[in-house]
């Protein structure tokens, strides 16, 4: 099974600016998960409305099993830090 987080954002968000230092510690601690981080404005491949992203900063996380069919999907929004932790140690007990 694979996981992948896709980071939603915007360059005019303030609170995306805000949490963006632990966002990166984020990729850094968790480096087993594969990142895409995504600008809402320049979104060519439409996660954003793939996921349902209406507000940002979101984190969507994946669950794929080797089929690549999804297994879970979960997503938080704000700048509440702890509600992602929990959202990818959620995803990483799914791969385990």
């Amino acid at each position: 099974m694979s996981i992948t987080a896709y980071h939603f954002w915007s360059p005019t968000c303030a609170p995306c600016k805000v949490i963006k230092p632990a966002v990166e510690d984020l990729k850094e601690e968790f480096s087993q998960i594969q990142w895409i981080s995504v600008n809402i404005q320049d979104d060519p491949r439409n996660y954003t409305g793939e996921f349902g992203v209406k507000v940002v900063p979101t984190i969507v996380v994946v669950v794929r099993d080797e089929a690549g069919t999804i297994k879970y999907v979960g997503k938080e929004s704000g700048t509440a830090m702890a509600n992602y932790y929990r959202l990818i140690r959620t995803g990483l007990r799914v791969i385990s």
